[in-house]
């Protein structure tokens, strides 16, 4: 059985290395989240692949030897995947180093530690070296140290994608690869209290040496392995995309758009919308903008498409001037062309659908 599980484990740790060979040649938007990735979800495979030949008896891949490897992957895991989240948004400047970097510094001190301990191991400097560390406790509480480390840093890329979630720029589709990301962190923090859980059952019941415990850390490492392979191959296009946030603020720091100021003088100035052949490629071209973008601004802004707002901007100037006096000059048609209506049977259709009445009947309740 126990055979069984371990070749469960190594298939996981093959797939996480094949599926990040097959990213490799694939085209991506975003490459500096594509190599944080591949470290993510290379360490985590390391991790997975090591015990899983230790289970099985393999001690030696070739004429390396396997105990005391000194690559910190476990330090690797956490800042690949924080690394890559962050990265999905690109920094404006590029720079060599942010204090974000100090990050690695435990994988660092961790790598140069496991690196003395195999030299000093497979040099025969000292062969017991490794069950010396084992007595001090020093892989036990390596292990929660580890762990809450991972922890911390998806917290704060959760926190980093809940933040940025509403501020997202570009159409549905790209919400949606957000939310993607939010649900794969989730799916990830999970696993990591999970570890952390059993970690603990570890230290309470003594079971470092038989591995049960850790086993079930393997297989629930393996099974995010499996599910991020099925993502991963099924939604490719969620993993590396280069996201845009807008930018609402003013120096005042109120909430503002770049278009927002020269839409509402279009439209509360110079009434384009009362030109009965106004299409959203003329008010784009007007506003120095392209036809999504508008389109999306009004959405997000109006919760209603193009010919929505202008209609409804229509419909608000006929009231206005029934509500002057007009109606004893012109028809009621004759008022709709004036806002910019080109037909009677749209204009009666839009007025009741905004306003609840017909236009004779706002104009009967409105007669002075």
């Amino acid at each position: 059985m126990r055979s069984v599980i371990a070749i469960l484990i190594f298939f996981g740790a093959i797939q996480g290395f094949a599926l990040c060979i097959n990213l490799y040649f694939k085209e991506k938007n975003n490459k500096k989240a594509f190599k944080n990735y591949f470290l993510f979800l290379f360490s985590l495979s390391f991790f997975n692949l090591l015990y899983a030949l230790k289970f099985l008896d393999i001690f030696n891949i070739g004429f390396i030897p396997l105990s005391a490897f000194p690559l910190p992957y476990k330090y690797l895991i956490g800042v690949g995947f924080y690394f890559y989240i962050k990265n999905q948004i690109p920094q404006q400047k590029a720079s060599y180093f942010k204090p974000a970097h100090l990050l690695f510094l435990p994988a660092l001190f961790y790598g140069l530690l496991r690196t003395y301990w195999y030299v000093m191991l497979h040099s025969g400097m000292d062969k017991d070296i490794n069950l010396k560390v084992y007595q001090s406790g020093f892989f036990i509480y390596n292990e929660y140290v580890y762990l809450l480390f991972n922890l911390v840093l998806t917290i704060f890329s959760i926190k980093f994608l809940k933040e940025n979630k509403t501020k997202i720029s570009g159409f549905n589709v790209m919400r949606k690869n957000w939310e993607w990301l939010l649900k794969f962190s989730n799916a990830f923090m999970v696993i990591i209290l999970a570890n952390i859980l059993l970690a603990i059952l570890v230290h309470v019941l003594g079971d470092p040496k038989s591995g049960t415990v850790y086993v079930i850390i393997l297989i629930l490492n393996s099974i995010y392995i499996y599910w991020v392979g099925i993502e991963s191959l099924t939604r490719s296009k969620f993993l590396f995309n280069t996201f845009t946030l807008k930018d609402y603020t003013s120096s005042e720091g109120t909430s503002w758009h770049p278009l927002s100021q020269s839409l509402e003088h279009l439209m509360n100035e110079k009434e384009v919308f009362s030109n009965k052949n106004l299409k959203i490629s003329h008010l784009a071209s007007l506003l120095d903008t392209t036809d999504r973008e508008l389109s999306l601004y009004i959405h997000e802004s109006y919760g209603v498409s193009f010919t929505e707002y202008i209609n409804q901007l229509r419909v608000e100037k006929v009231k206005r001037l029934i509500n002057k006096g007009e109606q004893e000059k012109y028809t009621l048609f004759g008022i709709a062309e004036k806002a910019g209506f080109s037909s009677k049977s749209s204009f009666n259709e839009v007025f009741k659908k905004v306003t609840g009445l017909t236009p004779t009947q706002y104009k009967a309740s409105h007669k002075s």
